[in-house]
């Protein structure tokens, strides 16, 4: 089978997110009995092309000028010509920014087995920011798709509340499985993994409540990722007297990744929406209790021994930190160890397996369509 994949986003991106790692592993994998290409916007220091273990990226659209999201808008409207330029049996959407849902179903070649992937459902968040209907695509767009697959229970309700005829399946991430082999000591210090995003990811509600934390009880906060605002960051850590106390680690590998969370002694996520929470997932795997905002999919995504907290409550938000640093060392060990046990569902080999089956359902439903029109036809 030739698959047409469509990722918003790319590996070597610097400000790369979770999205292309679930790309690659799950493409990777197929790769072995498909041919894959995938089409990922131009970015700095990208090469035309790509071999990344079997799979064949292309990057798609150009910089204009100064313009930063530029890659971006010159990638959506270039991929209506890149899609018919290249031959495929299935095309596989990653839903995008600014509208999640796009326009591609209408545009596409009509021969073609369509599936909708979602691990990007904010739309309505550039709606209030921007005050456009980019909102449309996730109230109307996801109704001009049939086939779903969906990272979480808590998205699958809301893709069939718009479009209750859909065919959805959740096929959630998975993990390194060497994040599994990593000691179970309990470090120190609080960890923050991923995008430095300030609304997003919640970084100023985490600030604030860290700030809370008496400094006989705090130990030192790692914020580990690309810093994406430097300038309102260093506000906000001036703001709350924390330049003293939060460390900017700065982009990571998988190896430095491995070796903060095996040094930390609990991470935190304070993301106000996600489509998954991969780093729920990673430190969980690594042994490692997540202090979380108790709101889909990030309650669904985490183990029962890390702590949930009211949304948005900055004051629980401390408190609960405040529990896991005052906790002893047998007690964080015992909740690593539930959480690792709980993390061995997210397992990158039967994502693949599951998701290879919703691709040749599809590609078996369209070729169905096509034999019942030549038979009216005929």
């Amino acid at each position: 089978m030739r698959i047409l994949h469509l990722d918003p986003d790319d590996l070597d991106n610097p400000l790369a997110g979770g999205g292309p790692v679930r790309t690659f592993e799950i493409c990777r994998r197929l790769a072995r009995r498909h041919e894959i290409t995938v089409l990922t916007p131009t970015f700095a220091g990208s090469t035309p092309e790509k071999m990344r273990d079997g799979v064949r990226y292309l990057r798609v659209g150009r910089k204009v000028g100064n313009h930063g999201s530029s890659h971006h808008i010159t990638y959506l409207l270039s991929l209506p010509w890149a899609v018919r330029r290249h031959a495929h049996d299935l095309l596989v959407e990653d839903f995008m920014p600014p509208f999640s849902a796009t326009l591609m179903p209408l545009l596409r070649p009509r021969g073609a087995a369509l599936v909708a992937s979602v691990q990007w459902f904010q739309a309505h968040d550039y709606t209030r920011w921007l005050k456009l209907p980019f909102h449309w695509g996730e109230d109307y767009g996801v109704r001009l798709y049939s086939d779903f697959v969906l990272l979480s229970e808590s998205m699958k309700r809301r893709i069939e509340s718009r479009h209750p005829a859909a065919r959805c399946r959740v096929v959630p991430n998975g993990v390194d499985d060497s994040l599994f082999q990593l000691s179970a000591r309990v470090g120190r210090g609080i960890l923050f993994l991923g995008r430095l995003e300030i609304e997003t990811k919640g970084i100023d509600l985490l600030l604030e409540a860290y700030a809370r934390i008496p400094e006989h009880q705090r130990e030192p906060l790692t914020l580990a990722g690309t810093v994406q605002e430097p300038e309102p960051l260093q506000r906000l850590l001036a703001q709350h007297g924390l330049e003293g106390w939060v460390r900017l680690h700065g982009r990571y590998d998988a190896a430095q990744r491995a070796a903060l969370l095996e040094a930390c002694r609990f991470v935190v996520m304070p993301s106000r929406t996600e489509t998954f929470g991969m780093t729920l997932a990673e430190a969980n795997a690594a042994a490692k209790p997540v202090v979380l905002w108790d709101v889909e999919p990030m309650n669904e995504v985490a183990s029962s021994a890390s702590l949930r907290v009211p949304a948005f409550d900055v004051a629980a938000y401390a408190q609960a930190m405040q529990s896991l640093l005052a906790a002893g060392d047998d007690e964080l060990r015992m909740r690593g160890l539930q959480s690792r046990v709980h993390a061995r569902r997210y397992d990158w080999d039967s994502a693949a397996e599951a998701q290879e089956r919703v691709y040749l359902e599809a590609v078996e439903m369209q070729q169905r369509r096509k034999r019942e029109v030549r038979h009216v036809a005929g």
